[in-house]
């Protein structure tokens, strides 16, 4: 099947009374490639009839943006100009393999380079530009690609001393399937912690305050684009933990809605998002709380803002949230602010830090005196509270190129 390719003729940079074409190059995510600022600034500078310029006083801006697919880059290359007889902007995309030496890039970046180049330098010298629609030499096979991803995320932290030590762990891993109009996610989690501390002594008998906690969980999810902006989602989960925390056991479903100012396919993956969800819970409690319940129904509505800004291979994200019981209020609520910092370590490695400050009410547990563990664990139901976390994420994407980052952020 024919495929197009561009290439620029050999003359004079200047010479003959022409005037180079100025271009400034924009890396606004630079991927995993030397391909901006290196190989391209590098490509402006040997080509004939172009040189570098800043900003300023460029005739033409390249915008260039990369978005990690398994182990290619996908790089959005977007020439903006404002010269007579040429489109304002012309796009072009170009997979780089990040695995490939650097002359193998250089070489398949060089096609889509002069591709968007071409109808600029034609306004200057038209003889400068040659166009040919050639046969490609070998068959043009479509990849095989699959919509399927898995994530694993592994959150870890503890203490040693000669008299005390302390261990905390959590594991969540999700099986997903992703298109540019949906996802749906199967997620398990689990995790475990334990404290060791001198007994107490009380009455000459020793008191243990050593603890032991654990939980497990399972939920389903889905969401559908609606609109360019618009998305509606549903989830369902249930959740168990052990004697001695806030709960024996959760069950939940929920419905939400979502409204955000960049595309789910941005390819800086930028979001400034604004969602509601309605949730239905069932709360098993291990306690009797202060209202007599063992067991609590009740609707909980959660309003959230999300901002997220990506450069190069960090991510800064903003996440402030309100929740409340819906019938009362005042009875269970919470409000959030959650500032976070991710790094992309690798092709399938990241690392994020996040920090949550907030207040929250629910009904306080009635917990005998004795129980010195349950006791220890009651933190849930403090009215002020800051947590941190360091999470290491291992992630396997979709390799069908898509993006969709709908619900994702909250």
């Amino acid at each position: 099947m024919p495929s197009p390719t561009a290439a620029a003729a050999p003359p004079l940079r200047g010479g003959a009374g022409l005037e180079p074409l100025r271009v400034a190059l924009e890396c606004q995510d630079a991927g995993r490639t030397k391909a901006c600022p290196a190989f391209l600034l590098a490509q402006i500078e040997s080509t004939p009839l172009l040189m570098p310029a800043p900003r300023a006083a460029a005739q033409v801006v390249l915008y260039v943006t990369a978005a990690p697919i398994a182990n290619r880059d996908r790089l959005h290359l977007r020439f903006v100009g404002e010269l007579s007889g040429a489109p304002s902007s012309v796009e072009v995309d170009v997979d780089l393999d990040t695995r490939a030496s650097d002359d193998q890039q250089r070489a398949q970046l060089r096609p889509a380079f002069l591709r968007g180049l071409a109808l600029y330098v034609a306004t200057i010298a038209p003889d400068a530009v040659k166009i040919e629609i050639l046969r490609p030499t070998t068959e043009v096979t479509r990849p095989d690609t699959t919509p399927w991803g898995v994530n694993v995320e592994i959150e870890g932290a503890g203490s040693w001393t000669d008299g005390y030590k302390s261990a905390t762990t959590s594991t969540t891993a999700l099986l997903y399937r992703l298109d540019a109009s949906s996802r749906y996610t199967l997620e398990l989690t689990g995790s475990g912690g334990l404290t060791r501390r001198p007994p107490l002594v009380v009455d000459a008998r020793e008191v243990s305050l050593d603890t032991n906690e654990w939980s497990l969980g399972a939920s389903m999810y889905a969401n559908w684009n609606v609109s360019a902006d618009w998305a509606v989602a549903t989830s369902a989960w249930a959740s168990r933990m052990d004697p001695k925390g806030q709960l024996r056991s959760q069950l939940g479903v929920n419905a939400g809605v979502e409204w955000d100012l960049f595309p789910s396919d941005d390819p800086r993956g930028n979001v400034l998002a604004v969602a509601n969800f309605l949730t239905l819970r069932r709360d098993a409690l291990n306690f009797v709380n202060e209202l007599g319940q063992s067991t609590a129904v009740y609707g909980f509505d959660r309003l959230s803002i999300v901002g997220k800004v990506r450069r190069d291979r960090a991510t800064l994200g903003l996440n402030l949230g309100l929740g409340f019981e819906v019938l009362h209020p005042s009875r269970r609520y919470n409000l959030t602010m959650a500032p976070s910092i991710s790094w992309q370590l690798g092709d399938h490695v990241d690392v994020e830090v996040s920090f949550e400050l907030g207040a929250r009410g629910v009904p306080v547990p009635v917990i005998p005196d004795d129980d010195l563990e349950a006791q220890g664990r009651a933190s849930y139901a403090e009215p002020l509270f800051a947590e941190g976390q360091l999470t290491l994420k291992l992630h396997f994407d979709p390799t069908n190129g898509e993006r969709n980052n709908r619900f994702e952020n909250l």
